[in-house]
């Protein structure tokens, strides 16, 4: 079967690991693959699989509407947000009579209850994501720890949460470091609020990251954190701990049904910059428990991978 995967922009990370992922995937079941985005004309496929993220779909939607195309979607991002910005409402029910919706999560499945439960009630849950970093060597432990957070310097993703966080833990003589690494969409307030803060010799702004220098940025760091206030199932957390990395992060979305608080990983409440202080404290001062707690991640992980994904979406796309 030809399957062109949609709307998919080259130029964002996690459209390109969906590409890569869910592509090498279904290449691997004995399908065609192709991809069309910003930039990329649609080609012909047998059926079309639309991942919406950031952007607005319309454009790819009129024209699946006038060629009469199948088309299954995966609904990625926090409904509330992206509705808002995509037609509505409106573009979901354009969306459902072009084939089925997915969702990327539980907790997204309860939101799009809330939000529209006529459309919900066929909508189906598949986990679209599996570890898909390159293999890199094991990077030397650095002198001074650090805690890698890999995510979009955007406010829903709360990194300024993780600054105040650093900042407490720097007042309490705790050595680390803090390595950001993502597209800043802060327009650089969030360096100017680290050096607020007094953090400007403790945070290094890295920068969006080719998926190797971010495998060995993974690889070199003694925890993730991610401090979203708003997210669903994010990527860069399953792959920190698909490389048994001890992992911080919320509780919010789909992130407690990867993360198992205690188990897999430390979860706090969004917003908390005290409590997220003393969860990165407990890592950083205690290695056993980060040692227990990255094996357990790694496991975890494993029950995520794009093989799957490619089987579960295999009947929508065959339907």
């Amino acid at each position: 079967m030809r399957v062109g995967l949609a709307w998919l922009d080259p130029a964002d990370p996690t459209d390109r690991a969906v590409e890569r992922g869910l592509g090498g995937a279904l290449r691997a079941r004995g399908h065609s693959v192709t991809a069309a985005g910003p930039g990329r004309a649609p080609a012909r496929a047998d059926a079309w699989h639309l991942n919406l993220f950031g952007r607005d779909p319309r454009p790819f939607i009129a024209r699946a509407e006038r060629r009469r195309w199948r088309v299954v979607t995966t609904l990625h991002l926090v409904l509330e947000d992206y509705l808002r910005f995509a037609g509505g409402l409106g573009t979901l029910r354009r969306l459902a009579r072009l084939g089925p919706l997915t969702l990327v999560c539980r907790a997204q499945k309860r939101e799009f209850a809330r939000l529209a439960p006529s459309l919900a009630r066929g909508a189906l849950v598949v986990y679209p994501y599996g570890p898909s970093l390159p293999e890199v060597p094991a990077a030397p432990a650095r002198t001074v720890p650090s805690v890698l957070c890999a995510a979009r310097l955007a406010p829903y993703k709360g990194v300024d949460v993780l600054l105040m966080a650093f900042a407490r833990l720097a007042d309490s003589g705790i050595e680390a470091r803090l390595r950001l690494a993502g597209r800043d969409k802060s327009n650089g307030a969030l360096a100017a609020f680290a050096r607020r803060l007094g953090l400007a010799d403790r945070v290094d702004f890295l920068g969006e990251l080719s998926p190797r220098a971010l495998a060995r940025e993974v690889s070199a760091a003694a925890a993730f954190a991610l401090p979203s206030r708003r997210d669903n199932l994010p990527i860069a957390l399953l792959e920190a701990m698909s490389r048994g990395k001890a992992v911080v992060s919320t509780r919010t979305g789909g992130i407690p049904e990867l993360v198992e608080d205690g188990r897999s990983g430390l979860l706090v409440p969004p917003g908390d910059a005290e409590r997220m202080a003393g969860a990165l404290r407990s890592l950083l001062t205690r290695p056993g428990l980060a040692r227990r707690l990255g094996r357990a991640a790694e496991a975890r992980a494993r029950l995520f991978s794009w093989d799957a994904a490619a089987a579960a979406f295999e009947p929508l796309y065959h339907a």
